[in-house]
């Protein structure tokens, strides 16, 4: 009798010092570092896939995505938090010529950038990162933990962009310096920076392989600070003035709508160039990998 008892009360116990110390076992690996690769995208001013001006989340196109790199470091908090330091260099696309609207493709301008991004972000894990342990008991045989992983994050960044464009000749020129939309002339904007800030939010799952590798996906969204990701945010300017204050390659780049649809080139300030009332977002979409750093000085029991 006696035995009947105390066998299955060995058993719970030794189950659950297992779960327990599976429960504490992510302390051993607090560090991680990783990669991603995979690809950006952009919505603006530029291209775009839908008839209505105001609708930014359908804008999305997959044809204008480009080529991304992550390299991260994480700190885990606790078994739910982390945080996370990113270093991601990206290029951005857009093109009036793809647009699904007809005053977009009339206004025929297109641009690229190179996106270097550095952002600090905390991740919440609503699916828990559990670092997986087998066991085997006579007529027992099973794993404690799950080997996948999901989590929300957020944050904020900076980054630097260099917005360019093909001339007539067909070489690539930086937009910025040109003041395409008179920036820093009466009545016109200011210059913009080269440098903005980013607030990073999205999501992501990992799987693990074994205890300190893993692959994953991940998908964060960029809302900005800048409407000139793609130097295009207000109007037109006055091609006169343009050419007299900064030259005639200002106007070729700064008007660049089909033949017949361009005003008089005596216009002042004449249409619309872009949306001012909305600042422009890229986004990454990342297939990951990372690697858990064990920490040193933790215990070494396995079960």
């Amino acid at each position: 009798m006696k035995a009947r008892i105390l066998v299955p009360t060995f058993l719970l116990l030794f189950i659950g010092t297992s779960f327990t110390s599976h429960a504490q076992r992510w302390k051993r690996y607090r560090h991680e570092i990783g990669v991603g690769v995979g690809a950006a995208n952009y919505m603006g001013d530029l291209g775009g896939s839908t008839v209505d001006e105001n609708s930014r989340w359908r804008d999305f196109q997959a044809e204008v995505s480009r080529p991304s790199i992550m390299l991260t470091y994480k700190y885990r908090a606790t078994e739910r938090i982390a945080f996370r330091g990113n270093l991601a260099f990206g290029r951005v696309f857009g093109d009036d010529e793809l647009a699904g609207n007809d005053g977009r493709r009339e206004r025929n301008l297109h641009f690229r950038s190179n996106i270097i991004e550095f952002s600090a972000q905390a991740e919440y894990y609503f699916l828990t990162e559990n670092i997986r342990s087998i066991y085997r008991i006579r007529g027992m045989r099973g794993s404690s933990g799950s080997n996948i992983a999901g989590y929300i994050f957020g944050g904020i960044g900076v980054f630097n962009y260099n917005p360019q464009a093909q001339d007539d000749g067909g070489d690539w020129v930086g937009l910025r310096e040109l003041n395409t939309e008179g920036q820093g002339l009466q009545d016109a904007p200011d210059p913009y920076s080269a440098f903005a800030v980013t607030f990073p939010l999205g999501i992501g799952f990992k799987l693990a392989v074994n205890r300190q590798f893993s692959v994953g996906l991940e998908y964060g969204l960029r809302f900005t600070t800048t409407d000139y990701l793609d130097d295009v945010s207000g109007s037109y300017y006055n091609p006169e003035i343009l050419e007299a204050e900064y030259g005639a390659k200002t106007v070729e780049m700064s008007d660049r709508r089909l033949e017949g649809k361009r005003a008089s080139t005596n216009r002042n300030q004449s249409g619309i160039r872009g949306n001012p009332g909305r600042t422009d977002a890229y986004m990454f979409g990342m297939l990951t990998f990372t690697y858990k750093l064990r920490s040193t000085g933790q215990s070494r029991t396995r079960f």
